[in-house]
């Protein structure tokens, strides 16, 4: 499966749910991808959760969102 990257509409910080949202997650299953390190994201001062810079988002959907959606449904499948 191939996915097309529209990206461009989304601003240079995006949250943790607006990433969930974009690949059909939930926010937990991305907050994990951060904690692993698969996603590129900070804490900045002030503000609650985690904030994924756009550029981040972009690398990490070209380097291997697929690989990374294949281990989800994977372990969703063992449940």
């Amino acid at each position: 499966m191939t996915y097309q990257l529209t990206t461009g509409d989304l601003p240079e910080l995006i949250t943790v749910a607006d990433v969930a949202n974009y690949l059909g997650l939930t926010p937990q299953t991305v907050i994990s991808f951060i904690k692993r390190g698969d996603l590129v994201a900070t804490k900045p001062p002030g503000m609650r959760g985690y904030r994924i810079p756009r550029q981040a988002f972009e690398d990490y959907l070209r380097a291997g969102y697929q690989a990374v959606q294949q281990e989800v449904l994977t372990e969703a499948e063992a449940f």
